[in-house]
């Protein structure tokens, strides 16, 4: 462990007894269990919410998450040399989420509906405070997705040379385009106004990562880990998140997408609004939207030729996603 970390552990009565690197970051063996220490990039105003969240996740046994512990001082956030803020959480035991295990994701599912269950109305939060944990409002994310979609339609047309990721854009942009308005069109219609009224009147709280990376499985249980950017939304966010990841790796398995929403609705039902909102952002030509950005705002003059390799996929698994929308959600 380099001398500055070692600083920053002094200021915690904690023993160590073996550190390794991990994650970004140093895991800490202890006294007291395992650990993790790293800079913090956080926010210092979400903090305290997300550690009152995560007790309310502890104490009603839904799973093990990764709680800051205070130093000395009390404090959450120790400082280290020129004012860098440091944090140690617990770090649960476990393997990452298999995306190849079916059971895997069948319990992550479960433990998702779990958390949306208790993280409702546990802030209380108020006036400038509730300002900050709001998310995103879908419709004007897509209104802006959609013109920068357009806009890199436009910006490569102007290019006089053209590299194969381009030419790959510009082919299938104004399909993407089309999908991506009339994703819009079927947001406005789906009843997605009142879930993010009822949302932030009951103050519903997402994850806002929940991720195969954020998920540890034991046998005997589960632990969810980085809630930093959690936020008061439309639960079915962190559902769509996962389950679009998922599918995009198995190639938008059918039964499996049936299989997973069955799992969610054991522990939480869905309703028919909440259906037709996740059945629009798994429609939402997301990766491609997430590509041409990555394009825009980088190097235009280097392009990863993952880049290419990712739109390919995505083109290739087109019936596939239209065919699960269509059987499992009755879009597309």
């Amino acid at each position: 462990m380099n001398e500055k970390a070692l600083q920053i552990l002094e200021q915690y009565e904690i023993k160590l007894l073996r550190s390794f690197g991990g994650r970004g970051a140093i895991m800490l063996e202890t006294d007291q269990g395992l650990k993790l220490l790293k800079e913090f990039a956080g926010s210092k105003t979400k903090l305290p919410y997300e550690q009152m969240l995560l007790s309310v996740l502890e104490e009603e046994g839904v799973c093990r998450v990764d709680r800051a512990i205070a130093n000395r001082e009390g404090e959450l956030i120790s400082a280290g040399e020129y004012d860098t803020g440091w944090i140690i959480k617990n770090w649960p035991s476990g393997k990452e989420c298999d995306t190849r295990s079916e059971e895997d994701l069948l319990k992550s599912m479960q433990v998702l509906a779990r958390i949306h269950r208790a993280a409702r109305g546990v802030w209380n939060a108020e006036g400038e405070a509730a300002e900050r944990l709001l998310g995103n409002d879908r419709r004007t994310e897509l209104e802006k997705h959609n013109r920068e979609l357009k806009r890199v339609q436009n910006f490569i047309r102007s290019k006089r040379r053209k590299g194969s990721f381009e030419l790959l854009f510009l082919k299938y942009a104004g399909k993407v385009i089309e999908e991506g308005q009339e994703a819009l069109r079927l947001l406005m219609t789906s009843g997605y106004d009142g879930l993010r009224e009822r949302a932030v009147e009951e103050e519903h709280v997402c994850h806002g990562e929940y991720i195969h990376h954020n998920i540890f499985i034991s046998r005997q249980d589960a632990a969810v880990v980085n809630f930093g950017h959690c936020e008061i939304n439309v639960q079915v966010n962190d559902l769509c998140l996962f389950l679009r990841k998922i599918m995009e790796k198995q190639n938008w398995n059918e039964g499996l997408a049936r299989r997973m929403l069955n799992a969610y609705e054991r522990e939480r039902p869905l309703s028919g609004e909440e259906r037709m909102y996740l059945a629009v952002c798994l429609f939402y030509p997301e990766k491609v939207w997430k590509l041409a950005h990555h394009y825009f705002n980088a190097n235009k003059a280097w392009i990863p030729e993952k880049s290419t390799e990712k739109l390919e996929v995505f083109l290739e698994q087109e019936e596939e996603r239209r065919k699960m929308l269509r059987s499992v959600f009755g879009v597309a």
